[in-house]
């Protein structure tokens, strides 16, 4: 435990400070290929919810094997706009395909529920070779990119998920796949 913490925040700091040059790197690329969304946002995990993730039974980890330490989230006007993002992303960073899924393709179509598009990246090898993108090279972090009504789903459906069945009744949780399926 006191090693995680010490290891927590010897790489969460340069992880952070990464989080607001991604960021802004995202919005310059986006303007630059002529493409308007919605929102770009970022997020480092907190130290709870990564100790929570290397305590699950399973295979052992340690905090440099999570994808997620730090996450982007493109939030798109329309849904064929987040393909548009991807390409462009796909273009400007490394892509590891293995850890990357596109849960739009996840669901049968005549099922409703959580889509997103959800890349494991880094910073390419001519990005990294930037004096300012240098220290970053190593730095692999999640993109979910997604329209603003998948977005809105995602949190409904996100904050229905913490709750028991019991609290949210059985009608309740059928308007919201109902919801689901015109958004």
């Amino acid at each position: 435990m006191e090693n995680l913490d010490r290891e927590y925040e010897n790489t969460i700091s340069r992880i952070q400070e990464f989080r607001l040059v991604l960021e802004r790197l995202i919005q310059v690329l986006l303007e630059a290929g002529g493409i308007r969304v919605h929102s770009v946002t970022s997020r480092v995990k907190s130290k709870n919810s990564v100790m929570r993730k290397l305590e699950r039974p399973g295979k052992e980890r340690d905090i440099n094997s999570l994808t997620d330490l730090l996450g982007v989230r493109i939030i798109t006007y329309f849904r064929d706009e987040v393909d548009a993002v991807a390409k462009l992303i796909e273009r400007e960073f490394l892509i590891d395909p293995e850890n990357s899924i596109d849960k739009r393709n996840v669901l049968d179509p005549d099922r409703f529920g959580y889509l997103s598009l959800h890349h494991i990246a880094q910073l390419n090898q001519t990005r990294s070779a930037l004096a300012e993108y240098r220290s970053y090279k190593d730095i692999r972090f999640e993109l979910q990119i997604r329209s603003i009504l998948q977005h809105a789903w995602a949190e409904i459906e996100h904050d229905l998920g913490y709750k028991t069945e019991a609290a949210v009744p059985r009608t309740v949780r059928r308007r919201f796949s109902r919801l689901a399926g015109l958004l």
